[in-house]
């Protein structure tokens, strides 16, 4: 019997010689990717972050008039993070202090000062007083989504108070949590079917409830 030849499209054929060959080209990046690539690549480093540029040191030093912000009596001769860089503090003006190294050393080993120093920056500036710009642009962006969701659970639970007034009523109890549950995973289309059915319900027990009684007939 003669060996039949199937037609294989040049494409999957040039695609196997290039898997076997271990030449197989890359993927052109799509150019909405190349953008967001671009602006991540583009973002500074943890490092960079932590670093006080000299901007700051400038005006650190200009405001504690070249002496220590610690024993207020030696000459600063360094720019210390009042909140580390292994604990996400950044190098901006609000997490600054300017200290001699003796002072820098001691902070910098003893916990019990480092914090107090901490919590006076943070009395000073604020809680988050040792964020940077994007530290901030994240922190509103989580703001925004739990005020959101928030709203959204109020909506919802605003949605349903009907159907859980209905069904505390029929039920003589207070709904619990995996009821509640089931009424909030319901889109709108099948809240409204329930509460018409609940409705029905409920009212067909009350006429069961309460029989018609005989009228009085005149003569």
């Amino acid at each position: 019997m003669a060996h039949q030849t199937f037609w294989k499209p040049e494409k999957v054929v040039k695609e196997k010689k290039q898997w076997r060959s271990g030449t197989k080209s890359k993927k052109e990046v799509p150019e909405w990717k190349k953008s967001i690539l671009s602006h991540h690549n583009s973002s500074p480093s943890r490092a960079d972050r932590a670093d006080f540029p000299r901007n700051v040191i400038e005006e650190l030093i200009a405001e504690s008039n070249g002496l220590c912000q610690c024993c207020g009596r030696l000459p600063a001769e360094t720019t210390h993070h009042v909140r580390p860089r292994g604990r996400s503090g950044r190098g901006v003006k609000t997490n600054g202090m300017r200290l001699n190294w003796v002072c820098h050393d001691r902070i910098q080993t003893n916990e019990e000062e480092l914090q107090y120093w901490m919590s006076e920056w943070e009395r000073k500036y604020g809680a988050n007083f040792y964020f940077d710009e994007q530290d901030w642009e994240e922190h509103y962006l989580k703001q925004t989504a739990a005020n959101a969701a928030e709203q959204d659970k109020q909506q919802r639970v605003k949605r349903i108070e009907p159907i859980v007034d209905l069904l505390s009523a029929a039920a003589g109890r207070t709904l619990i949590a995996k009821e509640m549950r089931l009424l909030d995973g319901m889109d709108d289309k099948e809240m409204v079917i329930f509460a018409k059915l609940m409705q029905d319900v409920v009212g067909a027990a009350l006429a069961v409830e309460k029989p018609l009684g005989y009228g009085h007939f005149n003569d």
